[in-house]
């Protein structure tokens, strides 16, 4: 079985983020994808992030219904600071046979020689980036074959996707704005049910 981890703080999960995973799915024929919401990403410590129950119920709420998608809980139970490394040495585990591939945005990819414990993540995964149509496509071919030339699997995926950020949706909400085209409707109402990101 071929399975995509694609994992993210998600605060909140819009549709960039869904519009992303599909193509991913599609791209590389995934059978399915993990959808991991990190209890406290290394990369934001110290920084204000939304609860993580919060954003593993957004995360539910997007990916839920859609075929071929799992939300896992595996980080936000961990409590800490949800190392890639362990969570992708925990999914082999579980799945000792499937071919795991991580799904990572082109940013992502850039820095991900400076990630804790790569090159273990790299045993056991193809590294699947997203060239998305704002990402700057020559520096992600140059980090592809640097990462390449260190026994790293890397592909790099076209995804034609509307830029958007959740940091756009956070100063959307905190606006008054109407933030429907952004996010699912079902999250949209998560946010205002549970009056997040209004300060």
């Amino acid at each position: 079985m071929k399975t995509g981890i694609y994992g993210g703080s998600f605060d909140p999960v819009h549709n960039g983020h869904i519009n992303a995973a599909k193509n991913f799915m599609e791209e590389l024929s995934l059978d399915r994808i993990i959808v991991v919401p990190a209890y406290c990403s290394p990369f934001k410590k110290g920084l204000a992030v939304t609860p993580s129950q919060h954003r593993l119920n957004m995360c539910n709420i997007a990916f839920g219904s859609m075929p071929g998608f799992e939300v896992s809980d595996i980080e936000v139970k961990r409590e800490d600071e949800g190392f890639m490394s362990d969570t992708v040495a925990e999914i082999r585990a579980q799945n000792p046979d499937d071919e795991l591939y991580l799904l990572l945005g082109g940013d992502q990819l850039l820095i991900f020689d400076r990630w804790h414990a790569w090159s273990k993540i790299a045993d056991e995964a193809t590294i699947a980036a997203a060239a998305r149509n704002w990402d700057d496509d020559s520096a992600m071919e140059a980090q592809a074959a640097v990462l390449r030339s260190m026994g790293a699997s890397v592909v790099i995926v076209p995804i034609d996707v509307k830029e958007i950020s959740s940091t756009d949706v956070r100063e959307a909400v905190r606006r008054g704005d109407d933030i429907s085209a952004m996010v699912p409707q079902g999250v949209a109402e998560y946010i205002w049910d549970n009056y997040l990101y209004y300060e």
